[in-house]
C-alpha cells in the first residue's frame, strides 16, 4: 500500500467512545477502531472517493445510509474540502450519536430502511433532495428488500449523482470450497438471520454476486461505472503504537494455517472468487421514470418472456 494520506488518517484517527469494543471476544477486533479492523475495505472506499473528488470538485451534499458508527463523517471531511450538507440515515439512532454528529454539522434521520423486515420499525420520510453522493457501505446484504432502499436513495440523488456500495461477494472462493468440501451453502445460516434475531442490529439477509447487484441497480435507475473484487483481510491489521505504524498480524506457523493461506490466496488469484466487492454507480434515471417501466407481472407467459430476455431461460 502506497497511499500515505490514508495511512496517516488511520494512525491519527480518534474513534468515538462507542466505536471500540474492549470486551469483544474476537482477538482480531478487540480494542480496534473501525478503520483498523476494516483497514483494506476502507482503503478501497478512500480510493473510490478520491475518484469522485476528481469528477466533482465543487461543494458536495453527502447521504450516508447505515451511518453508524459515524466514521465516514470524519473520512469525508478529510477527503472533501467543501461539504455543504451531510445527512446520516439509520435505525435506532441514539441521542449521544445525534449530539456528536451535530458537532460535524450532520443531520440525522432515524428511520426504517427495510420495511419488509419482520417486525419493521416506523418509516420516516427522508425529505432529502439533489444530493451528490450516497454511501451504502456493508449495508445492502442486511436488507430483506434492497429495492425499497435503492428507490429512496434514487429520490435523494441528483441525476448523475454517485452511489458507493461495499458488500460481501457470494461467489467467493471460500464459499465454493465449503460447498465442495462440506456441502455447506453460501447462504446465511438461519441462526444468523431474522428467523432468530429481530432486533435493531439487523443480521445479514442475503449476499450478492456482481450480476445480481447490477440487475437490482439497473432496475432502480443506476448504472455501474466501476466495480472491483478484493480480499478485505478483515481483522488482519493492528496499530503498533510504539513505532506509530500499521502492521499485519503474523499468522501462527501451523501446518493448518499455512495450508489455509496458500489455498485461499491461490483461489483469490481469480478476481470474482475474492471475498468482497466495491462498486461505484451513477443515477441515470429518475425514480418516477424507473417505476413506470419496471415490469411486474402475474402472467406466467409474460414472466417466461421476461426471463428469456433477461437471462436467456
Amino acid at each position: 500500500m502506497k497511499n500515505k494520506k490514508y495511512k496517516e488518517f488511520v494512525l491519527n484517527y480518534k474513534p468515538y467512545q462507542w466505536e471500540i469494543n474492549e470486551s469483544d471476544l474476537r482477538p482480531a477486533f478487540k480494542g480496534k477502531h473501525s478503520f483498523i479492523s476494516n483497514f483494506i475495505r476502507f482503503y478501497k472506499v478512500f480510493l473510490y472517493l478520491e475518484k469522485v473528488k476528481e469528477k466533482n470538485s465543487k461543494k458536495l451534499k453527502i447521504l450516508d445510509i447505515g451511518a453508524y458508527p459515524g466514521n465516514m463523517v470524519k473520512m469525508s471531511n478529510m477527503i472533501f474540502e467543501n461539504i455543504s450538507e451531510y445527512c446520516a440515515v439509520g435505525l435506532d439512532i441514539d441521542k449521544k450519536f445525534i449530539e456528536k454528529m451535530k458537532e460535524y454539522n450532520v443531520r440525522c434521520i432515524d428511520t426504517e430502511i427495510d420495511p419488509q423486515f419482520p417486525d419493521a420499525k416506523k418509516i420516516v420520510n427522508w425529505e432529502v433532495k439533489d444530493f451528490d453522493i450516497c454511501f451504502l457501505l456493508d449495508t445492502i446484504e442486511h436488507l430483506v428488500d434492497p429495492i425499497y432502499c435503492l428507490d429512496q436513495i434514487n429520490k435523494s440523488l441528483k441525476i448523475n449523482g454517485f452511489l458507493l456500495i461495499t458488500t460481501d461477494n457470494i461467489t467467493n472462493f471460500l464459499y465454493v470450497a465449503d460447498m465442495l468440501r462440506k456441502g455447506r451453502s453460501p447462504n446465511v445460516h438461519p441462526v444468523l438471520s431474522s428467523m432468530v434475531y429481530r432486533g435493531n442490529h439487523r443480521p445479514h439477509h442475503k449476499e450478492f454476486s456482481k450480476e445480481e447487484l447490477e440487475f437490482m441497480l439497473n432496475r432502480c435507475g443506476y448504472k455501474i461505472i466501476e466495480h472491483e473484487y478484493f480480499d478485505r483481510k478483515q481483522g488482519d491489521y493492528f496499530i503498533d503504537s510504539k513505532n506509530n505504524s500499521i502492521k499485519k498480524h503474523k499468522i501462527k506457523k501451523s501446518l493448518k494455517n499455512i495450508l489455509f493461506e496458500l489455498i485461499k490466496n491461490t483461489g483469490f488469484i481469480i478476481p470474482h472468487l475474492r471475498n468482497h466487492q466495491i462498486l461505484l454507480a451513477q443515477k441515470v434515471k429518475s425514480n418516477e421514470e424507473v417505476i413506470k417501466k419496471r415490469t411486474i407481472t402475474t402472467s406466467k407467459e409474460e414472466w417466461f418472456k421476461i426471463r428469456k430476455d433477461t437471462i436467456g431461460e
